[in-house]
């Protein structure tokens, strides 16, 4: 019954990435398809820029939903225990959320780069140290990224996803401030270690075309 209920999980989260908020939002707001302005990316920093700040961010909240919302349900029905494998599924939801905002079935499979379906995911495992990483990547890109496009609507984001499993490793070595349910600052299980380096892996991955024609271009 565990992997009908892996499967059955995955197709839920799969399509409520599937659901692009920024096409939705920019259609009903302006009249316009979001994907032929600016960066042309149907994301929420694209509606940022080009729509308004506050409807950017509310694109922003529903795209982290999107993985969000599916992994606290699978852990609700199916995926309540503190083992590896409730945890790891529960990692596997979340990215298929996040396949389905970067593919996704509704729009012929071209969607946006994940960065904000990925907050959802890490803010229900590891929300302190996303935040941590959120912040030295904003830093990062500031220092290191000048003259890049989109350095924060991107490249922060990006580094955020890089730099996250390496603050969970160090601070799951050095604290464990319980905080509640499931969560705490550092103290975090092996299992869970290992699921951050695999959604940063993933994301690494799935973003490398866009990362190699950035390079490509600053050459």
């Amino acid at each position: 019954m565990f992997f009908l209920y892996l499967f059955i999980m995955l197709m839920i989260g799969y399509l409520s990435g599937s659901v692009n908020y920024a096409i939705i939002v920019t259609r009903l707001v302006k009249g316009k398809d979001i994907r032929e302005l600016d960066s042309h990316n149907p994301g929420a920093a694209n509606v940022f820029r080009n729509i308004g700040a506050a409807w950017g961010l509310l694109v922003g909240v529903l795209d982290a939903l999107k993985s969000l919302a599916p992994v606290v349900l699978g852990r609700l029905l199916f995926f309540s225990g503190d083992t590896y494998a409730d945890f790891w599924a529960l990692f596997a939801v979340g990215m298929a959320a996040i396949l389905g905002h970067m593919k996704p079935l509704f729009y012929h499979f071209k969607g946006g780069g994940g960065l904000s379906a990925v907050l959802g995911l890490f803010v229900f495992f590891v929300p302190v140290e996303y935040l941590l990483s959120l912040l030295l990547g904003g830093l990062i890109v500031i220092k290191f990224f000048k003259g890049f496009s989109y350095r924060f609507g991107r490249w922060t984001p990006v580094m955020s996803v890089v730099l996250t499993p390496f603050v969970v490793l160090i601070f799951s070595n050095i604290l464990n401030i319980p905080l509640f349910a499931h969560l705490s600052i550092g103290g975090h299980p092996w299992y869970v270690v290992v699921g951050t380096f695999a959604t940063s892996l993933f994301m690494f991955c799935m973003n490398l075309p866009f990362l190699l024609r950035t390079v490509r271009e600053r050459r």
